[in-house]
């Protein structure tokens, strides 16, 4: 039963989520499995409607990964596309949104959106120990109100900020952020293109360019540049899918077991070698990104011309526009040229996301971030970490938390190694924990691609070797911690 906004006269709630992204929308359908029926629920998030970031994101955007595997629960796409279809942004944000009538029809469900959530923190009543919520009409922080639920869900997710065009001292360049490409190739016919950013926004703007105009000359300039998981390998289609490939469980258990949480470069040069889609690159992170065979030599083939250093800036020289990179060089810019800012979203912003532990006292918060972090994907947390609190089982069960974003921010490299171990360990504590019938329904995992006896294959190895490989990663990460004083620990 879906009610509107402002119809509800009482302040209490069974339950509060905040944020409607991917990984709101999967605590609140798992929380659905254990509230009672017509349960009082409210979801608040800052946007107009659900789906989080898929509401802002470029045109021009498609999933990197089969979309029946980037869902809400275990929540059908409607309709009868291949599988190894990758959705539009717009598509995405549909689904996503599509989740609210079926968790509507479990529990009585209230939405605000575009409101601002100001504090949600755990306090004590005559009642015993509630979440309390203040919101507001975004912009209007005199209209706010304070709420009060048995349990509040706090699932900010990621650190995600929309770029800005690059400020750019040369008025005779146009600067632009991925949403305004396509106007801007329309506006400006036949001059380049220059990409800021290797990531997966840059190789998707590379994309677009060429097919809009397959002429149009562009330069990629890739810092330190991003590695992507072999698509095509990992994620084969057809009767490949029964003979080639290997689950993302196996690809994940590798590279864990390579990690000794000291060896941060071996680890991402394995995962180079075995794993990536273009073994030559000098690329040096990874994201968790996917990419096809196809769409990495169609990026190499469509480039001019690609430059490994950071834009500084774009002056106007002696001769017309230059650009200034961050190792001193200059190289001239015709005039006119278009740069598209596609230097990463996540963890953009200098101040760090607001720090909040994953768990309040009395566990009447959850929260579902990066900053104590329960798995590198906020997705697979929202769906895990609310299952084990309505089931209490979350706490002394082993399962470690990590400051993701801090390890992020200090050494990039070190996060391979790392989220491979964390999500290894917690994969293999959640799969002892929790009811294997339970875990079949966590639709957004990869390893769904493949037919069901190859999975249970690898479900009876993964089984048979759970201690020494939890034992390996607990030590891995304990090393971490200590090398880093980033907070690397057990739920306790």
């Amino acid at each position: 039963m879906m009610v509107e906004a402002g119809q509800s006269a009482a302040a209490e709630y069974d339950l509060v989520v905040i944020g409607a992204g991917i990984a709101g929308l999967n605590a609140l359908y798992s929380a659905t499995d254990y509230l009672v029926r017509g349960a009082r629920v409210l979801l608040v998030d800052q946007k107009d409607a659900a789906g989080g970031m898929w509401n802002t994101v470029y045109d021009y955007v498609r999933l990197h990964q089969p979309h029946p595997m980037f869902t809400v629960g275990n929540l059908p796409w409607d309709w009868d596309k291949p599988r190894d279809y990758l959705a539009t942004g717009a598509e995405v944000q549909r689904h996503l949104a599509s989740a609210l009538g079926p968790a509507g029809e479990r529990v009585a469900l209230e939405t605000r959106f575009g409101h601002t959530v100001s504090t949600c923190r755990e306090v004590e009543t005559g009642d015993g120990p509630r979440a309390e919520v203040t919101l507001h009409p975004n912009g209007r922080p005199g209209e706010a109100q304070t709420l009060q639920a048995r349990r509040a869900i706090h699932a900010a997710g990621v650190n995600y900020r929309p770029a800005d065009p690059l400020p750019l001292e040369s008025a005779r360049v146009v600067s632009v952020i991925p949403q305004a490409l396509r106007a801007a190739l329309a506006a400006h016919p036949g001059v380049p293109v220059y990409v800021v950013g290797g990531g997966k926004t840059g190789m998707d703007t590379v994309l677009a360019a060429l097919t809009q105009d397959p002429g149009r000359r562009i330069t990629l300039l890739n810092g330190r540049g991003t590695i992507f998981m072999n698509r095509t390998k990992y994620l084969p289609v057809g009767l490949k899918r029964w003979t080639s490939g290997e689950p993302v469980s196996r690809v994940l258990r590798d590279m864990a077991l390579s990690f000794d949480g000291e060896n941060d470069d071996a680890v991402l040069e394995r995962f180079r070698a075995r794993y990536s889609s273009d073994p030559e690159s000098r690329n040096e992170l990874y994201l968790y990104g996917l990419q096809s065979e196809d769409e990495m030599a169609q990026v190499r083939d469509g480039l001019a011309a690609e430059i490994r250093d950071y834009l500084a800036g774009v002056e106007d020289g002696p001769h017309g526009p230059q650009m200034v990179l961050r190792s001193g060089k200059t190289l001239p810019v015709p005039a006119g040229s278009i740069f598209v800012n596609c230097t990463g979203s996540y963890f953009r912003a200098e101040d760090m996301a607001e720090e909040r532990t994953v768990l309040s006292p009395r566990d009447c918060v959850l929260s579902v971030t990066t900053r104590d972090g329960f798995h590198p994907l906020t997705s697979v947390s929202g769906f895990f970490l609310t299952h084990l609190l309505y089931r209490g089982l979350l706490r002394g069960r082993g399962f470690y938390t990590i400051d993701l974003e801090r390890m992020f921010r200090k050494d990039r490299k070190a996060i391979v190694g790392v989220a491979a171990a964390q999500a290894t360990m917690n994969q293999l504590l959640a799969l002892q924990t929790l009811p294997l019938e339970l875990l079949t329904r966590c639709g957004l995992d990869l390893d769904l691609w493949y037919p069901l006896p190859r999975r249970l294959v690898g479900l009876v190895r993964m089984k048979a070797a759970a201690r020494a490989d939890i034992d390996h990663c607990r030590r891995a990460l304990d090393r971490v911690a200590v090398r880093t004083g980033v907070h690397c620990a057990p739920l306790m």
